[in-house]
């Protein structure tokens, strides 16, 4: 019982998070936005506060269906860079759900911008 109330909490704290970040999500600009569900939170790429000169968010596609259908989201977490609110490069994660750039290769692309 005291594991169902810790993950409860977890999800709601995750969706609650995201649906604020949501409306913040710039239009303009280097952003990246992880795109992940409350059942693989565990899985979050581990390096994404790390990376400089972009902007960052996260969504979580659970409360955002139409997001990941719009941007043929199929795998969990997937990263987003988008320049200018068009994509410039995405990475997926494996069967594992997790995601295997390295912090330090995703910050050569962001830097390439």
């Amino acid at each position: 019982m005291k594991h169902f109330f810790f993950i409860l909490l977890l999800v709601l704290g995750f969706e609650a998070q995201d649906t604020r970040k949501e409306k913040e999500i710039p239009d303009d600009g280097l952003i990246i936005i992880e795109y992940n569900a409350p059942f693989n939170l565990s899985n979050s790429y581990e390096g994404f506060n790390s990376l400089s000169g972009v902007k960052k968010t996260k969504v979580c596609i659970a409360q955002n269906p139409q997001k990941r259908k719009d941007l043929k989201i199929k795998n969990v977490p997937t990263l987003i860079l988008f320049l200018d609110n068009i994509e410039v490069y995405r990475w997926r994660a494996g069967l594992d759900m997790k995601i295997h750039a390295s912090t330090s290769d995703v910050q050569k692309v962001i830097d390439s911008f």
